[in-house]
């Protein structure tokens, strides 16, 4: 079967051929590399955002590094005990304990030293404290304690009263009436 054709029809079947050719064209050639072309510009968009973040974190390193070298300059180890070693440590405890409750006005009756606990790079030694002592110089010390440097913590703290039923104090200085017994602790670094 033969078809046959206008001239008018056979210059739309070429013109409609040469558009069909023309978007064949542009669908081989054209449509991959706008595909590649999107792709790039995606990827160019990620990377200059990316860029943007660390240039803008990179900004701020003098800020940091004014920051680092002001914790460096407080001596981060002035809140730690000198001394690593389990004995050197609670003896430095004992001595520190010692001066503050005498300083305070409290009276140490008994000192022991309990076992060191070692929690990673940072070992704890206690001691065991027995003292009297009045309210007012019981205040004044466990401030002292807590605001010592070294830092030392207090805990198990134990508060009776040695008065008799229907003590009245006398005028003048305050009555050693407390028993007091506590542990002190102190934090040492422990070099690996």
């Amino acid at each position: 079967m033969t078809l046959t054709m206008s001239a008018r029809q056979s210059r739309a079947l070429a013109l409609l051929l040469l558009l069909l050719f023309a978007t064949l064209v542009q669908a081989v050639l054209i449509l991959p590399a706008y595909l590649l072309h999107r792709h790039y510009d995606f990827y160019l968009d990620q990377y200059s955002d990316a860029m943007a973040r660390y240039q803008r974190i990179g900004a701020t390193r003098p800020a940091l590094e004014a920051k680092l070298a002001a914790v460096k300059a407080r001596d981060p180890h002035k809140g730690f005990l000198k001394n690593a070693s389990p004995a050197l440590a609670a003896s430095e405890v004992q001595d520190v304990t010692k001066n503050l409750i005498e300083a305070n006005g409290g009276k140490l009756n008994a000192m022991t030293i309990s076992q060191p606990h070692d929690d990673g790079r940072f070992r704890q030694v206690a001691v065991n404290v027995q003292m009297s002592s009045s309210v007012t110089a019981l205040r004044k010390m466990l401030y002292a304690l807590e605001s010592a440097q070294p830092y030392l913590f207090v805990s198990n703290l134990n508060v009776r009263a040695n008065i008799p039923y229907g003590f009245r104090p006398q005028p003048g200085p305050d009555p050693e009436i407390l028993f007091v017994t506590m542990d002190v602790s102190g934090f040492a670094v422990v070099t690996p």
